[in-house]
Order: structure tokens, then sequence, then C-alpha cells
């Protein structure tokens, strides 16, 4: 069984610049796709997502990892500012851009310009390119609202929305994320990345306590056809506890109790389907 990886990062700080990586000591300055975590072979195809670089670089970002010697390379998740649509004409002309992402981890929900993101969700439907939604789980509300208006596009919940995983799916915080998660898979095309979390704690107690429970939630809500798997590399390996794909692979096997026709959807059938690759 092959898998393809979702979600995957590179970058090179000789190349172009990533502010962000100066708070993040456990991360290196380079990673490349030759040094991409493989699973010992079982993952075969990665989608490329945006990895954050200075904001008048995503072309550049773009070209770079269209141009890298990354046979497996089966996709790129650019980065773009939805609320100005002209961004979209040069990144579009590239044929491996399969959709955008605008993170909104880092900026309160209440200073959103919704009525701006809708529209550049709806205009991003309009041509037919997808959307990687990266919130932290206290946005997840404010996300369903602003997903609700534009239910017609393609989006996905970039690492099941980054739950409380020292909290648990139990607790106060853990119930809001679920009741949110809920709404967003209640919309026809919302897909969810089964992903990151061993990037969201520290504790290595409770990431095994609770990890599996916030994975069985979101496969139980979108369901194996609308559930893709992503390693998060190299975040998820070096960033909180982290984990190697291979270990993340069999947590989610275990937790969401996958096999058959099920797992092909989770391991690669979905994710090729929603990135059409």
């Amino acid at each position: 069984m092959t898998v393809l990886d979702a979600h995957v990062h590179v970058w090179d700080t000789s190349v172009l610049d990533y502010p962000w990586l100066d708070d993040v000591p456990a991360l290196p300055r380079r990673a490349l796709p030759a040094e991409i975590d493989r699973a010992d072979g079982e993952s075969t195809r990665m989608i490329f997502v945006e990895a954050d670089r200075a904001p008048d670089q995503s072309l550049a970002e773009v070209r770079w990892v269209d141009a890298a010697a990354w046979p497996e390379l089966a996709g790129i998740v650019a980065f773009a500012d939805v609320t100005a649509s002209g961004t979209l004409d040069e990144l579009t002309a590239i044929d491996r851009i399969v959709g955008v992402r605008h993170s909104l981890q880092s900026t309160a929900a209440e200073t959103w310009n919704v009525t701006a993101l809708a529209d550049g969700l709806r205009e991003l439907a309009r041509r037919d390119l997808t959307f990687d939604a990266c919130v932290r789980h206290t946005q997840l509300p404010a996300l369903a609202d602003l997903l609700e208006q534009a239910p017609e596009t393609r989006v996905v919940l970039d690492h099941l929305g980054k739950p409380p995983v020292d909290a648990g799916l139990d607790s106060a915080a853990g119930r809001a994320w679920h009741e949110a998660l809920r709404r967003i898979a209640a919309l026809p095309h919302a897909h969810v990345k089964l992903s990151g979390l061993a990037a969201e704690t520290t504790d290595a107690a409770a990431y095994d306590r609770h990890a599996d429970a916030f994975l069985a939630a979101g496969i139980d809500a979108f369901g194996p056809a609308h559930a893709m798997i992503g390693s998060d590399w190299p975040v998820s390996a070096r960033v909180g506890v982290g984990t190697t794909f291979t270990a993340w692979i069999a947590r989610v096997r275990r937790a969401t109790g996958a096999t058959g026709d099920e797992w092909t959807r989770i391991s690669e059938g979905t994710a090729a389907a929603f990135y059409r690759v």
C-alpha cells in the first residue's frame, strides 16, 4: 500500500527568507526534498504546502519548488492573499499549482476581513482551486462562519484545526473544537488533514493519551472520503514531541480503525481526488 503525503514543506534559507524560523531553533535552515521522511518507501507521492516565506516571495517559492529535483512532487499549494485575487493570475500559470493557502492562524479572528475573505474563497472556486485552511482550535468557530459563506469552495482543514492536545477531547476546549469541526465537516466540499498533532504539544504523555481521540473524532466527522493523511514534514518531525511518518501512519490506522477501501481513501485516494493529481 502506498501513501500520498498531503502535507510536506521544504525550504532553503540561502534561497528565500523565512523569518519565522528564527523563533523555532528545532527546525533546520534547509529542509530539502531529498531529506523528506518517506516512511521507508511507503510515501510515493507528495503535496508541497507553502512554507511561510517572506510575503513578497510567493512566486519565487513556487518556481523554486517546481524546479526542484523531486520526482514524488504531485502538486503545489502556494501562498496567496485570497483577499487580493489579482495575485492568482501568475500562480495559476504554473501547471503543478493545485491550490492556495492563506494562513490565518497568526491573525486574531476578530480582525479578519470576513467579507473580503469570503469573496476570495468564492474566486478560488471559480478558478477551480482548493483552499488549505490553517487555523488554531480557538479560531475554528470563526473559520466555520467564514466557510459557510462560500460552501462551493473545496477546502481542507490543515492539521485537524490544531486541537488542544494537552487538554484532550473531553475538556471544554476539546468540546468546543469538536463542535466547530462538525460544523465545517457538514459543508459539501470540506475535507480534513490528519496531520500535525505531534507539533501541538511538548508533553509526550498527553500526546499518547489524547491524540487518538482527536483523530477518531476527525474521521467520524468527515469520513474517509473527506480525510487525508499528511506528515507535516519537517515540522511534526522536529517540533513538539516529534514523530516519524511511519509512526504517524500507524497511529492514524489504529485510531481511525480504517482498513481496506477506507484506508485507501485516507492514505491516497482522498488527497488525489481533492487536489486532482
